[in-house]
């Protein structure tokens, strides 16, 4: 079986960000992790194939070179290879064009089964899984939390909805998201972690894969930054002060009314 997982690289939950002076861009700190909901992703395909020996699992992540960090995580998780689709010439992070040229990369590689996390934690899109799957012309089921692979060449997934679950028997090939509850992702041993420092990254070019060349054109995003925000201070916290339940009740709602006045 060919397992294929789209990844990406994040800034650290800690990462220091501060807005540029310009209000357009963002000063991160050198702290990035792989996307939280991509862990369970290359988590599974690695229970996949744990199950069906001769399957092969290939990494994949479009973004810049710090990115190959990431991509020997999951080398040393137990993925079989990696590619790096270098972005450095090409700084859009539309959601659209990342997933047309992850999909053409999906074409040029060849797949039964693509996994990647629902939403990357950085920009909360939620779209390129869905948006790669519709380009390839492939079901896609977002959100599972259980994955059977089946004999007859289908896969059995398990997503939930309002008020229940929701199973479904689909086809290969396919394009499945997956989030917290799937599984627990893995710690790499130091094997893996020495595996890793050695195996060949291969960086590609998204010019050389079958995207159209008005796709990569610098004006190509239909996205545009007008500007960042920080979000609002948070108010100081304040010790309600009172012997009784009471008295303490009485001078909440008086803070309520008169501090915050919300009522």
């Amino acid at each position: 079986m060919n397992i294929l997982v789209f990844i990406k690289q994040v800034a650290d939950t800690e990462a220091r960000i501060i807005i540029s002076s310009d209000n357009k861009t963002l000063e991160i700190e050198n702290k990035y992790v792989i996307n939280f909901f991509d862990e369970f992703a290359i988590e599974e395909a690695i229970r996949i194939k744990e199950k069906i020996k001769d399957s092969r699992i290939t990494i994949c992540t479009y973004g810049p070179a710090r990115s190959i960090e990431g991509l020997r995580t999951a080398i040393a998780m137990g993925a079989d290879r990696a590619f790096l689709i270098d972005s450095t010439n090409y700084e859009s992070d539309d959601p659209l064009i990342v997933a047309e040229i992850l999909a053409a990369f999906a074409k040029k590689e060849g797949f039964d089964c693509i996994l990647c996390g629902r939403q990357a934690i950085d920009d909360e899109n939620a779209n390129i899984g869905a948006m790669a799957a519709e380009f390839l012309n492939i079901p896609h089921v977002n959100c599972i939390t259980r994955l059977d692979v089946l004999e007859n060449g289908k896969v059995r997934v398990e997503s939930e909805i309002e008020g229940g679950k929701k199973v479904l028997d689909i086809t290969l090939p396919v394009l499945l998201t997956t989030q917290k509850g799937l599984n627990e992702p893995r710690v790499p041993f130091i094997t893996g972690v020495m595996k890793a420092m050695k195996t060949e990254i291969i960086t590609i070019d998204p010019a050389s894969l079958d995207v159209p060349k008005e796709t990569l054109d610098k004006n190509a995003s239909k996205t545009i930054i007008f500007s960042y925000e920080a979000p609002p201070q948070r108010l100081p916290v304040k010790i309600v002060e009172g012997v009784t339940s009471g008295e303490k009740a009485k001078a909440l709602i008086k803070a309520l009314r008169d501090d915050v006045k919300v009522i």
